[in-house]
Order: C-alpha cells, then structure tokens, then sequence
C-alpha cells in the first residue's frame, strides 16, 4: 500500500491511503494535476522521476479529498496553503514493505493426489521451458515498454 503523508500542515497532518495504481485519477483529478502542476497522463512519470514539488503538493490534495476531509471547493485554497510550506518536510510518499504473508512465497506446492500424465513423446515436461512465441499481430514493438513502471516510492 502507498501512503501519502502530510507533516507540519495542520490541520492535514495525517497519513492518508494514495494508491493511483488501483485507483486512477478521475477526470477531475487529472484537471488538478494538469492546472497545477502541468502533467499529463504520459509525462507524470517524469515529475514523479523528479519529486516536483507542485505534482507531490497535487498529490496532497488528491489524497485529502479522497479522505474526505476537503470538498472540490476547497482545493486552489488548501494547494495554496501546500505551496507555502517546506516542501521535503511537509509530504512525503510512503510505500508499505509487503510482509511475506502477502507475498508470493513460492511455488504452490503439488497435492499427493496429482498424476504425472504424458501427452505423447514430443511434448515437454513441465521443468522445461518453452521459446517465447511472439505474436506477429499488433503494432510492431508493442511487445517491450521503453517506459519503465510509475514507482510511487522506494
């Protein structure tokens, strides 16, 4: 889980839940982020790459009025407020180590009952590992990203 924390803001101080992978921004929010901070969905990546202070201070905002704690009317009043603080002191993003319970652990392991079928002389065994077959649909390249994912914290 990523968390977005708020230190030395009252009365925001808090650590709200700010998951923008299992929660995309809504129209609205992207509104937010593009007004004040100036990204778009395809360069957010590099403001994230750069810890902008405007995009993170978005974030705030974003995250205070999932939470409940401020109305749409509320957000130019209360980015402002963020633009008035240190900005390394005030927000910061968090991200939860996840705990090996959540985790995947390993392979599942095989139930006593399971058989060990064959399906003909050519066929693999399941310790074998087959080519990757690309499929020759699509656009060419759409099989690599250049991009690398959106980290929101490390």
């Amino acid at each position: 889980m990523n968390w977005l924390v708020i230190e030395g803001v009252p009365p925001w101080d808090g650590r709200y839940l700010f998951e923008l992978e299992e929660q995309e921004p809504t129209t609205r929010e992207w509104g937010w982020i593009k007004r004040h901070s100036g990204y778009l969905p395809l360069t957010i990546q590099q403001g994230l790459e750069g810890a902008d202070p405007e995009l993170f201070s978005v974030f705030a905002v974003i995250a205070l009025r999932r939470a409940g704690r401020i109305e749409n009317t509320d957000v130019q009043q209360v980015f402002d407020r963020f633009q008035d603080v240190g900005f390394g002191a005030a927000i910061r993003l968090e991200a939860d180590e996840p705990s090996l319970e959540e985790g995947d652990a390993g392979p599942p392991t095989r139930s006593s009952g399971s058989s060990s079928s064959s399906n003909g002389d050519d066929s693999r065994t399941s310790s074998e590992t087959s080519e990757a077959d690309l499929n020759p649909s699509g656009i060419p390249g759409s099989a690599t990203s250049e991009s690398p994912p959106i980290r929101l914290a490390t």
